[in-house]
């Protein structure tokens, strides 16, 4: 490779690196700068706020992309000022900075899209201008040509205070800006000085090479399993044989090694949901605006971590519930009033974890849901009978909110209608392997609760028997085992039920269900009561067998679309084990 190919490669990957920190300061400005509007006082934050314009101007300059930092240098012209108290913060003010972040993702994505300047910037830049003037006539283009050129010494002493490794971003920017032509030009190691210490104390990896790692630790953890109950074997034929002893402590050292690693490769894959609630105090803020709403969003756990793949598909679904807090949720300052309440209304996204799952939280202090609506919603769209409404509990009532199109909202808004879109928000939560529950008081608010799986790749397995098969499921959707006898089982059109406390809880022979086959008769029946979404089902096998941690495989071509299979696993004895699919077997429920 020659020097030039060399350093076209160490270019793209300083470029690579430029866009991954520049996404994760944007991530946190939309935040960052709604929290400043209710904190004007909170002097730190401005100072974090103002480290992100400077840096992403810096490092923009440095590498050429002149819209970004014209950009960038406007916004930190504005943020210097209210650090010096020469602006407040006020509503005018974080509008326009709000809308400068949202033009700087659009340069963002051009510069990606290898179309630098398609996005027209001037109009917002005469916004920020017209701010920084204190509202009053704009700047002359000589002024701003030397603002831009030729910072002032009392601005850059003002940053050493701030970040003592920002003047070399400074002064790197500062030298493109006189000689742009030079960038590419620029050595790797100097370029590598425009991004701070960050980089010289992080590794960027490839997702691809961890999804290998997950794949190996796998099979490590299949091997550990064979060895463990291999070992089990033998001490139960040779009991008290002096070797069985070093062998049985060397094969708990391989298990808590094997364990310990599989914990860390899981760990390198996860983010914290900071990254996904990070958005939201923007979305409350712009659409409280719009509908004349008065709403605080308090946020707590965003340090909670949870799979990439599972934060990457949980976004949508929190987007949708977070509007229709909003929306539907949260009422008129003056309806508020009117019902004792505060004018300003309340919605409280949290996280956090408990054993191998993840509990999302999304509660309101609004109006609630209209139990009686629900049910003429639900009987109109031939969901269930005016005689069998009355029949059913609370939770059940509200679980049609999770129907197709079901909702009772007065009228349907661009932004949201209470319930519609709820079923595909239950669908995407079922394809995490999770659970969705609703709950509701009518004046006083609503709470829907998530759960999910830390990881999809490696699971904690019930492994039950049937038919002589022996078939794992996901632990995280098993609510409870329970024994009945036969003469407990109903039947409600043609289909078995039983009815558990205050719910009747669907049935569903595994023996029926994936061998096709009448079971025989038993004096007493295993119930597993599993959970999907906000549904419940209990499937009857023949034997409990205990738990196990289970490497999800996928069956791929081999097995297709086979319904109530999700994958299979490898046990310790070699033998190939099917994972149930509950989705599918929910489905299957429906078709008996």
């Amino acid at each position: 490779m020659s020097n030039s190919e060399f350093e076209l490669d160490e270019m793209q990957s300083i470029i690579d690196e430029f866009m991954i920190e520049t996404n994760e300061i944007i991530e946190s400005l939309d935040s960052n700068l709604v929290k400043l509007e209710k904190d004007p006082a909170n002097l730190d934050l401005l100072n974090e706020i103002f480290r992100g314009a400077h840096t992403m101007k810096g490092a923009s300059g440095f590498l050429g992309f002149d819209e970004l930092m014209r950009l960038t240098h406007n916004m930190e012209d504005v943020l210097n000022k209210l650090r010096k108290n020469e602006l407040q913060v006020a509503e005018e003010t974080m509008d326009v900075l709000l809308e400068a972040v949202d033009f700087v993702k659009l340069v963002l994505q051009d510069i990606i899209d290898n179309k630098q300047g398609n996005t027209d910037i001037n109009g917002i830049i005469e916004e920020l201008k017209r701010i920084y003037e204190g509202q009053t006539a704009r700047p002359s283009e000589s002024t701003e040509e030397t603002e831009e050129k030729e910072p002032s010494q009392s601005e850059d002493q003002e940053t050493l205070e701030i970040r003592e490794d920002e003047p070399e971003v400074e002064a790197s920017a500062k030298s493109v800006e006189s000689q742009p032509s030079q960038t590419e030009s620029q050595s790797a190691s100097t370029l590598q000085k425009a991004f701070g210490k960050k980089v010289d104390s992080t590794i960027r990896v490839g997702v691809d090479r961890l999804d290998s790692l997950v794949n190996m630790v796998g099979e490590l953890v299949l091997g550990r399993n064979a060895l463990l109950q291999t070992i089990g074997k033998l001490q139960a034929e040779h009991e008290g044989e002096g070797l069985l002893d070093s062998l049985q402590q060397s094969s708990s050292q391989i298990n808590l090694i094997t364990t310990e690693l599989h914990v860390a490769i899981m760990k390198m894959r996860m983010l914290q949901i900071g990254h996904v609630f990070n958005k939201f105090p923007r979305v409350v803020r712009d659409l409280s605006r719009d509908l004349s709403k008065k709403i605080d969003l308090e946020i707590s756990g965003e340090e909670t971590e949870l799979d990439k793949s599972v934060i990457e598909e949980i976004n949508d679904p929190l987007v949708h519930l977070i509007r229709n807090s909003v929306d539907h949720g949260i009422e008129l300052p003056e309806d508020r009033v009117k019902s004792g309440k505060p004018e300003q209304g309340i919605i409280k996204l949290a996280a956090y974890q408990i054993g191998n799952n993840i509990i999302i939280e999304v509660a309101d202090d609004g109006k609630g849901m209209n139990i009686e609506a629900i049910k003429k919603k639900a009987i109109e769209r031939g969901l269930t009978t005016s005689e069998a409404v009355e029949k059913l509990s609370r939770k059940e009532i509200l679980n049609f909110i999770f129907q197709p199109g079901l909702t009772t909202a007065a009228k349907t808004t661009n932004v949201s209608g209470r319930g519609v879109g709820m079923d595909v928000v239950r669908t995407n939560i079922e394809k995490l392997k999770g659970t969705i529950e609703l709950s509701s008081e009518e004046g006083k608010g609503s709470l829907v609760t998530i759960r999910l799986p830390l990881t999809l790749a490696i699971i904690q397995g019930l492994l039950v028997e049937s038919e002589n098969d022996i078939f794992a499921i996901p632990l995280t959707s098993v609510i409870e085992t329970v024994v009945i006898s036969p003469d407990q089982v109903k039947y409600i059109n043609q289909k078995k039920v039983v009815k558990l406390r205050d719910t009747i809880l669907p049935l569903i022979d595994l023996t029926e269900a994936l061998f096709n086959k009448s079971p025989e008769k038993r004096d007493r029946l295993r119930v597993v009561v599993v959970g999907l979404a906000e549904k419940k089902l209990g499937l009857i096998v023949e034997s409990l067998l205990g738990q196990e941690e289970v490497v999800i495989k996928s069956m791929g071509e081999y097995l297709g679309n086979t319904p109530g299979v999700a994958g299979a696993t490898i046990m310790g004895d070699g033998r190939v084990r099917l994972i149930l699919d509950l989705a599918s077997l929910f489905d299957l429920v429906l078709k008996i």
